[in-house]
């Protein structure tokens, strides 16, 4: 079997994701297998996410409701509290804030760094994956979060949009984060999906998961992004969620 939460794994994070998930194990009424670094998975990783043995891997909602579609089963959310009193957001959603090198809005052509276009965070969830986005914009796609933050702060990208659980993370243990500036926010939308293989039953894992996120040692812990709890959202909310098609018609480098 396999178990991987690689979407938050650092190597700073990872002592506290294999803690908490000794934890889950401990709670689970079902064999769950060790964590699997995501440095460690067969190339690609994100392969693994159709392993017919898959314990749990938490995905983007995009490829859920995407390339995953029909092939796995979800599990549920973690919810990470982004909620505020100006800026609402449901348990297990998440947004993505944009940032810059400053708060002055770029001249001329906008430079964009993006993960991929299968992000939720970092472009489906964005204002430029709008059918109706218009402007002149060069997309650079840099594979990683943190390498679009590095982009945006060495100025080969004028913008970036990040999960804002992963720009938590940046803010603690990225020194460039010092280096951008927060500049808005998108919409809240369902946060990352945990699931497992397709026909698994995800009950027991659900029941575990509850359990261990509800403890004092894991609520708010900050190498966890701030965990605060474990919610099973309609998948109806993921799948009615927008599909935008890559922009063609836009410069990609």
């Amino acid at each position: 079997m396999i178990a991987s939460l690689p979407m938050y794994w650092r190597p700073e994070t990872a002592g506290a994701w294999r803690g908490f998930w000794a934890d889950v194990q401990a709670a689970s009424d079902v064999p769950l297998p060790d964590l699997t670094a995501p440095d460690d998975l067969p190339a690609p990783w994100t392969e693994h996410w159709r392993a017919p043995d898959l314990a749990v891997s938490q995905t983007c909602s995009f490829p859920l409701r995407t390339a995953l579609r029909d092939q796995v089963t979800y599990v549920g959310t973690f919810d990470f509290g982004l909620g505020t009193a100006d800026m609402p957001c449901p348990p297990g959603h998440y947004r993505s804030v944009y940032v810059q090198q400053n708060p002055d809005p770029p001249e001329g052509a906008l430079r964009f760094a993006l993960n991929g276009f299968d992000s939720q965070s970092g472009w489906a969830g964005t204002s430029l994956a709008s059918a109706d986005s218009s402007g002149d914009v060069t997309f650079i796609r840099t594979g990683s979060h943190a390498a679009s933050m590095a982009a945006v702060a060495e100025g080969r990208a004028d913008q970036a949009a990040l999960d804002a659980v992963t720009w938590r993370l940046l803010q603690r243990y990225a020194p460039q984060a010092a280096q951008v500036t927060v500049v808005g926010h998108t919409d809240p939308t369902p946060g990352l999906p945990l699931i497992c293989a397709k026909g698994r039953d995800a009950a027991p894992l659900r029941a575990a998961l509850a359990h261990v996120c509800g403890l004092s040692a894991w609520i708010g812990h900050p190498d966890l992004g701030g965990l605060q709890g474990f919610v099973v959202l309609d998948e109806a909310d993921y799948f009615g969620l927008p599909v935008p098609t890559p922009p063609d018609e836009f410069r990609i480098t």
